[in-house]
Formats: structure tokens, C-alpha cells, sequence
């Protein structure tokens, strides 16, 4: 008669913490959740619950604030990230935190594919294989666990609070031309002075997800976001953008050029829309295009 192996607790405790990490990590519990503040990435997934997203227009900021999803006839998802650069869309595709159905749009400018460019670390693919759901969303999950530690201790078991519907940040109005100023002489500090050497990790991203999308046969195409002629561009962001077309010329990507396409007066700042005169005239122009 055969012994029955007995399996240390231990170990079944630490497959059952894999596997209820996994389950939190690819499940979108916080996605679901009304109880905590979502980035950008969990909004779209809150308001796209499907697992395929057929068409995809994914860009920084510029495109959560350029492209109106609600008012658009084309079907594109806007995946704008406030921090987004090609290099956040290469992961999202390979650790498929997004599938792609058919179509994918890419909305470029400088910072989109600039490598230190800041990013929010919540985003979900910057999550260290080795690093527990839990550990990896702390700065979330502890102020909520000690917030009901402490109301507990009160006698006070009501649930946490919870948060309604949650939008992206768009730009209504228009900055100063005073602050425009600052903020372009800001820029020139922090972005303008750079080598071209601090765009390389985006520019080879942007080849993968060329190759990605050759690979499963979505078809890809490309958006230079509009610039506030207001002011010059620097020579740094000419240098990007040679860059940046040799790859995609190389490729075949199909390109729309619309850098020098709106007036000062249609923008907030100096690359975001604004919302209620700029927006509506991106839209209806992508939507042509698309």
C-alpha cells in the first residue's frame, strides 16, 4: 500500500498566497473597487470592461485632453495616460495589460518618448514579478486598512468611503500668456537641454510595437499632437522628430501631421487642447483621418 505524500503546511500556504496574488494582480481589483483613487489606465479599464479593445488611441496627456472618446464616430478607445511614453505602451502589449483587437493609434510628441520623462507608480506593469499585489499597492491599501483599524477601535465599523464615476484630467480655458511663458522656460530646463541619447529606450519601443503589431496583424498608425505655435520649437524636439520619422518612414507607418495645424487659440498650455475649442476640432479632424 502506498504512503499518501503529505504536503507541508507551509507550502500550502505560500501557494495559496501565490495564487490569491495573482488572482488581485490580473483581476483588476482595484479596477472594480469604488474605494480607491484610480490613475489613468484604471479609469479606462473602469469604463472599457471588455477584454479586447478593438481600436486603441493610446498618447500622454495631450491625447486624454485632445481626442473626445463620447463625441467621436470612430470607436477608439482614448488609453491617454497622463505619464505616458511608448515605452509604457511596449509593456502594457507585451505583459498584455491590453489586447488589441484591429487598429492602434499612437499619438507622439517630444515627451512621449522621452525617457525620464515622470511616471505614475501605480501604473500595473511596473509591478516587479517578485513583488506581492499587496506590497506593490501599499501606499493604497494602507491608509485604508489603518483607517478601518482605527474606526474599529471606536466601535465604528461603517465601510469606507467610496468615489463616484472617475474622469481623467482635461484643460479648460486658457493659461496666461505670462504663464506660458514660465512654463516654456520651465521646459527649457527640465526638457529642451537634453541629449538626443535620453529618447533612445521610447525609439526602440516604438520599433517593438511596430513589430508587435506587424506580428498580430493590427494596423498601426501615428499621430504628431498638435504644438502652440506660440512658441519655436526647440531644436532638441526637431531632433526627436527626424529621429522618430526615420523609424516610422522605414516601416511604412502611416502618418498624420497636425504639429502645426491649430492656432494659439485653441490651446490651454503649451501642448494640451483646450477642452471645449481645440478638442472639438481634433476630434472632428482624427475622426476624418480615421
Amino acid at each position: 500500500m502506498k504512503k499518501r505524500v503529505k504536503i507541508p503546511l507551509i507550502i500550502l500556504l505560500i501557494a495559496a498566497l501565490f495564487a490569491s496574488d495573482l488572482y488581485l494582480t490580473h483581476n483588476n481589483f482595484i479596477v472594480n473597487s469604488n474605494i480607491f483613487i484610480q490613475n489613468d489606465f484604471e479609469i479606462t479599464q473602469h469604463d472599457h470592461p471588455e477584454k479586447v479593445w478593438d481600436k486603441v488611441f493610446f498618447g500622454n496627456s495631450v491625447v486624454i485632453s485632445a481626442y473626445i472618446e463620447d463625441k467621436s464616430s470612430s470607436g477608439y478607445i482614448n488609453c491617454g495616460l497622463d505619464y505616458g511614453v511608448v515605452t509604457d505602451l511596449w509593456e502594457m502589449l507585451d505583459k498584455k495589460y491590453i489586447r488589441v483587437g484591429s487598429e492602434l493609434v499612437v499619438g507622439l510628441n517630444y515627451l512621449t518618448l522621452y525617457d525620464d520623462f515622470d511616471t505614475n507608480p501605480t501604473y500595473i506593469w511596473h509591478k516587479k514579478w517578485y513583488q506581492p499585489y499587496a506590497y506593490f499597492e501599499r501606499d493604497r491599501f494602507y491608509p485604508l486598512v489603518t483607517d478601518a483599524f482605527t474606526k474599529a477601535l471606536k466601535g465604528d465599523f461603517s465601510p469606507p468611503m467610496t468615489y463616484k464615476k472617475q474622469e481623467k484630467a482635461v484643460y479648460h480655458g486658457k493659461v496666461s500668456e505670462a504663464a506660458l511663458a514660465d512654463k516654456f522656460e520651465e521646459y527649457q530646463e527640465e526638457f529642451f537641454n537634453k541629449p538626443i541619447e535620453k529618447y533612445s529606450e521610447n525609439l526602440n519601443a516604438l520599433e517593438k510595437v511596430i513589430d508587435y503589431c506587424n506580428k498580430n496583424n493590427i494596423r498601426l498608425r501615428v499621430v504628431w499632437m498638435p504644438w502652440n505655435p506660440i512658441f519655436e520649437q526647440p531644436k532638441l524636439v526637431k531632433e526627436v522628430r527626424t529621429e522618430t520619422d526615420k523609424i516610422l518612414n522605414k516601416n511604412n507607418i502611416e502618418t498624420l501631421d497636425l504639429e502645426d495645424k491649430f492656432g494659439s487659440e485653441y490651446f490651454y498650455d503649451t501642448g494640451h487642447l483646450n477642452y471645449d475649442t481645440g478638442s472639438e476640432r481634433f476630434t472632428k479632424i482624427i475622426d476624418e483621418w480615421l
